[in-house]
């Protein structure tokens, strides 16, 4: 078998991609905590060019006028909800995603070296992380537009045409509509190639002929590069940045790298398996340096050295002050195993290296499936309970949800996940096949994203009461007061995940108080995790 390894890689690394598609296709909804209100805004955006939902919408929202990141996914699924429909657009994203992610890594590890092509196996662990499930999703898209652009520019570092500047900027173009970090990153890592070549060829060259080809490849590419850097430089002068800076945990960063938290997508039950993979990752990477220095001879992409130093760096000090900036460690945390990864593609490793490598892939990858589709298929349960509400909403009205259990429980009151709030906006689902406005569509509150909130009528401020909002655990919300303030009526109310621990807490006494005096119940789902009412 071992003789025969370069002919079954590709089939452990097709079958592990397929199976990195189960969790999409084996369920009605791929929850993700900010997911659904990413969708719902896509849905906004495809009724916009509808005068008569443009109308209903638009005393609530407004489109930003800037090209910025956190564009990708919208415009992604926008056209995706218009040809195919809500119940199939979200799983067509994900698919993308996955198949994005996976392909790409392969791509770009086949561009360092074609006989490394078996490590990106094990790249195939980290399509599924913390920040997908959490729902940032245009962060997480960025990700392998990484992999893609790098590789390709790699591929194509010294053809100078115009055709191919012409796609590097494309994809650069795509990389930035996505999000900064992937942008960001990609920047920093092509410089570092860029600066690796340098030295590998001007110490055998002689740097005069050198430092001509690294001026032509650095010229080039900040040519491609240039429309992208223009609307980058135009985003950071446009954001409000923040002179806070939180306390940074360096023990718990590293703790947390070691022991790759990142792969806790979801629940506790997922801790070894994280901890394996990370296991079997500094296990190649002792393999990889002692065979660097086995055969003491420089690579050309040994600029990835650089740029795990970098990215280190950034691990240690990271810029956690960036007003907006959610999870910044952790964001940037994801980035150094594939730089690990990538930068242990220069050595050449025995057969048995590769064979193992994959095999410990394949198994790791079963015992994240076994640990997380329970957890799927409880979540997408928990969204099918809640969209049963959408025959009782009618089309152009309002809602506001009292979301009481962001963790989700099961209809026996088992917890469906303890690791992130993985329903926080699972009511958004209601608004992906009618024209609704929501309450707790945080998105247009910054201003990157395609919709923005109108502040008279945003139900987060105009429903407060007190400075606390429907946000609060448990909600706060002065429903009865909402027409007076903005002129527009509150439709409909939807309670979800209600049980009696809040019962007896004074807010919950205020809400059911006015739900009695001006509205009436007109739906209560199967196990009565969504419980709708509408206005009197």
């Amino acid at each position: 078998m071992l003789k025969n390894i370069n002919k079954s890689e590709p089939i452990f690394f097709y079958v592990i991609l397929a199976l990195w598609l189960v969790p999409i296709w084996s369920v009605d909804y791929f929850v993700t905590g900010d997911g659904p209100c990413h969708l719902y805004n896509s849905k906004i955006l495809l009724d916009w060019s509808h005068s008569d939902a443009h109308a209903f919408y638009k005393p609530f929202y407004y489109l930003n006028t800037n090209f910025e990141p956190n564009w990708l996914f919208n415009l992604l699924t926008a056209p995706l909800l218009g040809i195919f429909g809500s119940d199939w657009a979200e799983k067509i994203f994900f698919t993308i995603y996955v198949l994005g992610f996976g392909l790409g890594f392969r791509y770009f590890v086949a561009q360092i070296n074609p006989a490394a092509k078996f490590i990106s196996s094990i790249g195939l662990l980290f399509i599924y992380h913390r920040l997908l499930m959490a729902g940032f999703l245009n962060n997480s898209l960025s990700i392998p537009l990484w992999f893609w652009t790098v590789g390709y520019w790699w591929a194509n570092r010294d053809d100078f045409r115009t055709a191919t500047l012409l796609k590097i900027a494309g994809l650069m173009l795509l990389m930035y509509s996505a999000h900064p970090m992937g942008f960001t990153y990609a920047g920093i890592m092509m410089f570092a190639m860029l600066l690796g070549l340098l030295g590998i060829e001007g110490a055998r060259d002689g740097f005069r002929s050198s430092f001509g080809l690294f001026y032509a490849r650095t010229s080039s590419l900040a040519l491609s590069a240039l429309p992208s850097l223009i609307l980058f430089a135009e985003f950071i002068f446009r954001r409000d940045w923040s002179s806070e800076k939180s306390e940074f945990d360096l023990r718990g960063t590293l703790e947390n790298i070691a022991r790759l938290t990142s792969l806790r997508t979801m629940n506790s039950t997922e801790r070894d398996l994280a901890t394996a993979t990370a296991i079997v990752c500094a296990v190649l990477l002792l393999g990889a340096l002692f065979l660097r220095l086995k055969t003491r001879k420089w690579q050309t992409a040994d600029g990835l050295f650089l740029f795990v130093l970098l990215v280190v760096y950034t691990v240690v000090r990271p810029p956690s002050s960036i007003s907006g900036g959610l999870e910044v460690p952790l964001r940037i945390g994801i980035i150094l195993y594939p730089a690990l990864l990538f930068s242990m593609a220069t050595a050449s490793f025995p057969a048995w290296a590769k064979l193992s490598t994959q095999l410990a892939a394949l198994v790791l990858t079963i015992g994240f499936l076994a640990a997380r589709l329970p957890i799927h298929r409880n979540a997408s349960d928990y969204a099918s309970e809640i969209r049963s509400c959408a025959p009782y909403i009618a089309d152009r009205s309002t809602l506001l949800t009292l979301n009481y259990d962001w963790t989700g429980h099961t209809p026996q009151g088992k917890q469906i996940n303890n690791g992130i709030w993985l329903f926080t906006h699972v009511d958004c689902y209601l608004g992906i096949d009618r024209s609704v406005v929501i309450s707790d569509n945080y998105e247009t509150h910054y201003a990157y994203f395609p919709v923005i909130a109108r502040w008279n009528t945003d139900m987060y401020q105009q429903t407060d009461k007190d400075g606390i909002n429907f946000d609060h655990r448990p909600p706060r919300a002065d429903m009865l007061d909402y027409n007076r303030r903005t002129q527009q009526n509150l439709d409909y109310v939807l309670m979800v995940g209600y049980n009696d621990t809040y019962k007896a807490h004074p807010y919950t006494q205020e809400i059911f108080a006015q739900l009695e005096k001006g509205y009436n119940r007109v739906f209560t789902s199967e196990w009565g995790r969504a419980v709708l009412y509408r206005k009197k």
